[in-house]
């Protein structure tokens, strides 16, 4: 069966990845994050806390990775389908592109290093994906 091919929309801005301990108190970081961006995300492990936000509103403190932009895979994607993922990353391994995944209930962010943005969108459209760049604009 073929991979899915996934309508993709560009997400403006770029984004840092954040991590902090496991036992670190976000509750003042999060309200200054809480509706500055178009993108934030938060995960907790038993390891760590991971927030994925706009690098205008980088929160103190944690060690950063960045910046990255935005792919967004938005759905509903049914929890069923299969391969959705796969079909985003794998040309990106090809081209060794470096790729950070985040979930929702209704889709999937992909993001990549800024500097390598253009080079992963190339390889996106090749492998049979849509990109919508209007929202990325201004």
């Amino acid at each position: 069966m073929p991979a899915p091919a996934v309508p993709l929309r560009s997400l403006a801005g770029e984004y840092v990845i954040a991590r902090f301990p496991v036992e670190t108190d976000l509750g003042p970081a999060l309200a200054g994050l809480l509706g500055s961006a178009s993108l934030m995300s938060v995960t907790r492990t038993d390891q760590e806390i991971s927030i994925v936000c706009d690098t205008n509103f980088t929160p103190g403190g944690a060690e950063l990775d960045g910046p990255w932009r935005a792919l967004y895979a938005g759905g509903p994607i049914p929890f069923g389908l299969t391969g959705v993922v796969a079909s985003l990353v794998d040309p990106l391994a090809a081209i060794g592109c470096p790729v950070f995944v985040v979930s929702t209930f209704d889709g999937d962010v992909l993001m990549t290093p800024s500097d390598r943005h253009g080079a992963a969108v190339a390889a996106l459209l090749d492998a049979g994906h849509t990109i919508d760049v209007g929202a990325a604009r201004g």
